[in-house]
């Protein structure tokens, strides 16, 4: 689906939940670049987010089992701690994170394993897989919470299917990551925020953050 533009500078970068369709996170993004191929997105340090209790790091294999329902929700506003560049794909699987550290030193990549964005009055929503990438500097990587991503299936909240389907597409991320293919080979790790960027503040989350758009009904009939 071509890209289409967006007026505003700032978008909602939503996360929708497999179990009940609701949001679980709502970060306020400023808009760099978009076009038909890429849609740019920086997060600076300081914005405040919303997002739903988190499990403990050591807790989060055994949670599989128990789905959260949005009913049991408990939504916390957080403060997003270093700058953040984030690259959507239209109809790609995954999404690419540039972290930097606050003296705007890049330190490494993030490919978040998630449904293909779709678009809503106030940004774009997508749904997380569980499964994730950590890439360095010199371009090695490594699997992040391929247990809990492997404990979806033994419990079925993942099928088959559908997990094969998250592993072809970390297969294209590591692809394009250590051959340098696209949007590995355009320099965001060199991109700073101009005067225009900075003038725009920190951007906020409207009130209508948590509104449902109708996208897990797509992803549920896309999965």
């Amino acid at each position: 689906m071509p890209l289409a533009h967006i007026s505003q500078p700032t978008i909602i970068l939503r996360n929708i939940a497999k179990s009940d369709s609701s949001v679980t996170t709502a970060i306020p993004a400023i808009v760099i670049s978009e076009s038909d191929r890429l849609l740019a997105t920086y997060i600076p340090q300081g914005t405040l987010f919303k997002n739903n209790w988190v499990i403990p790091e050591d807790q989060r294999v055994a949670s599989v089992d128990n789905i959260v329902k949005s009913s049991q929700r408990e939504y916390k506003d957080l403060i997003w701690r270093n700058p953040t560049v984030r690259l959507y794909l239209p109809g790609v699987g995954f999404s690419v994170w540039l972290n930097f550290d606050k003296s705007w030193v890049f330190n490494s990549w993030y490919c978040n394993l998630e449904a293909p964005f779709v678009r809503t009055p106030i940004g774009i929503d997508t749904r997380d897989y569980a499964l994730d990438i950590v890439g360095t500097v010199e371009r090695t990587w490594v699997w992040k919470d391929k247990e809990e991503f492997e404990r979806r299936l033994e419990v079925g909240v993942d099928t088959a299917e559908h997990q094969a389907k998250v592993l072809s597409d970390a297969d294209e991320f590591i692809r394009r990551f250590e051959s340098n293919l696209f949007p590995f080979d355009m320099g965001w790790e060199d991109w700073r925020p101009d005067m225009k960027t900075k003038n725009v503040g920190l951007p906020k989350l409207p009130d209508a953050w948590a509104t449902d758009y109708g996208s897990g009904k797509i992803f549920d009939s896309n999965s």
